[in-house]
């Protein structure tokens, strides 16, 4: 019986973290709620990631007249789900904000894309406890960015001679061309500046490319070449991809979004 008791026990602490593990994965983001403060309109912000949170109240839509930052950790108090706030830094603004030794603590439970907050009920103070509802803010679509393929570092051709070089790269339906005319290279550990520019991309996309040798520079651009390499890569913020598209050759690509 005793073993029994303590794997309900064991059981029921696993579940609660588990619990509190998914809340905290749940209020991650941007909450928002609009409130008539004594006659006056309201937006309130509440913003956590990971650990840490920001909250900021907005007369008339745009001015900041409070905001507080810091620490949020959740937990378990009975039957309820609490949020703790430490740490804190309080102000009218971001840019005008003193650390403060004053704690809060809320009751709030989650729904489909509401947060409903019990505030002020742990201490007395001017604020009369409050009961609302936030609702989760839309996460902001990323804006298009131009991706720049940077350079590429050659490493090791199959080229034995003075070759060139024709690069080209396509996102959605974007395609740019990397040829400079009269250009050559030599041998071994090679970097050529690109500096190619592909407007409208996102995190994310594809980008194919098709990267050619050749030592006669009239077919380095054609389907009369020496060697060609087709690839692609993932788009990041910014990134390097190394390829080795046959024996003797290896390359690396280096690009960066902006």
């Amino acid at each position: 019986m005793k073993r029994l008791f303590t794997t309900i026990l064991a059981l029921a602490a696993l579940s609660t973290a588990t619990a509190l593990a998914d809340d905290a994965e749940a209020l991650a983001g941007k909450w928002t709620l609009q409130k008539n403060d004594q006659g006056q309109p309201q937006t309130r912000v509440l913003e956590i990631k990971q650990n840490k949170f920001k909250f900021t109240v907005l007369r008339n839509g745009d001015r900041p007249i409070f905001y507080a930052e810091g620490d949020i950790k959740t937990e378990k108090l009975g039957p309820f789900n609490a949020a703790r706030f430490t740490n804190m830094k309080v102000g009218e603004s971001s840019s005008d904000i003193q650390p403060t030794d004053e704690e809060r603590a809320s009751i709030y439970q989650l729904g489909e894309g509401t947060l409903m907050v019990a505030s002020d009920f742990d201490a007395e103070r001017d604020q009369k406890p409050s009961l609302d509802v936030y609702k989760k803010a839309a996460a902001a679509a990323s804006e298009p960015k131009t991706l720049y393929l940077d350079k590429i570092v050659m490493h090791q051709t199959p080229q034995v001679a003075t070759w060139f070089v024709c690069f080209e790269a396509k996102t959605g339906g974007a395609l740019q061309r990397f040829n400079v005319p009269n250009q050559s290279f030599d041998k071994d550990n090679v970097t050529i500046p690109m500096d190619l520019k592909i407007a409208g991309v996102l995190p994310g996309q594809t980008c194919t490319f098709k990267c050619q040798l050749d030592d006669v520079e009239s077919d380095v651009c054609t389907d009369d070449i020496d060697n060609t390499s087709s690839e692609k890569f993932t788009v990041t913020e910014s990134g390097s991809q190394e390829y080795k598209p046959e024996d003797h050759w290896r390359y690396t690509i280096y690009w960066h979004l902006k």
